[in-house]
């Protein structure tokens, strides 16, 4: 039986008039329930495959590690990147992979005052993994449906696909890059260099490029399977800016 079809509650208070002594108590009991439902759920074979869907083989697993590439993410966040979760799934999932150190909790002082959630190095280390993933399903996603919903953190970590493993080879750079769907539209920043790719949900004010593509030709570009130089002569993918710039990029752009 998968933990997707039950659910275990268990309170139980010990009596002292220790109120953090009560709370742990009580999340102690919270991880056991989750551990229970590991147990029944698991595929139970000596397989690295099998083992790693037993920890993020769920629904909206993968997707909530999708989410919190972009960083830290309040819980109201991750309910807003999820259409369609319920919040007793979210805390499920968000206590699943915490109890495997995939994730981990981050309190923000004042004037935030939250608490986030964030990846720890071993949930960055299911990059790979996401990506390859990404560009076995773009090959068969094809357009984007009108009942399908579009969110950021999806556009995100297309952008992120265009620049992975491209860090060492491409020329420093700083491109304000406008998506456009006929009901989406955003402009994000994006700053690379040997030490990684940034990407901002907002336009860089020192922007040296400036690049226009539209969402469906942006899942193209990001799961490799067409060249930018060929999106450019298509007319799939506009750039602009410093001319030096651009030249050195495609040149390097393989």
């Amino acid at each position: 039986m998968r933990a997707d079809n039950f659910n275990i509650t268990i309170i139980y208070f010990k009596k002292t008039s220790d109120n953090n002594q009560i709370r742990t108590s009580y999340n102690q009991i919270v991880l056991s329930s989750i551990l229970i439902c590991m147990t029944n759920k698991t595929y139970n074979q000596y397989c690295a495959i099998a083992h790693a869907l037993d920890i993020v083989g769920d629904r909206w697993t993968l997707l909530l590690v999708r989410n919190l590439l972009a960083g830290p993410k309040r819980f109201s966040d991750l309910v807003k990147g999820l259409p369609g979760i319920s919040t007793n799934m979210l805390t499920d999932r968000l206590k699943l992979l915490e109890a495997h150190e995939l994730i981990a909790t981050r309190y923000l002082p004042p004037p935030a005052a939250s608490t986030v959630y964030e990846l720890t190095q071993e949930g960055y280390g299911l990059v790979p993994a996401l990506s390859a993933l990404a560009q076995w399903g773009a090959r068969s996603l094809g357009a984007p449906r009108a009942d399908q919903a579009i969110v950021t953190e999806s556009v995100v970590f297309m952008l992120l696909g265009m620049f992975l493993g491209k860090e060492a080879t491409l020329p420093p750079l700083t491109c304000n890059i406008r998506v456009k769907d006929s009901r989406y539209e955003q402009v994000f920043g994006v700053r690379l260099s040997p030490s990684g790719v940034q990407i901002d949900e907002q336009p860089l004010a020192d922007a040296a490029l400036r690049m226009e593509v539209a969402l469906e030709a942006l899942l193209v570009l990001s799961s490799k399977q067409v060249s930018i130089q060929a999106m450019i002569d298509g007319g799939s993918l506009k750039l602009e800016g410093d001319q030096q710039t651009i030249a050195e990029l495609l040149d390097k752009w393989t």
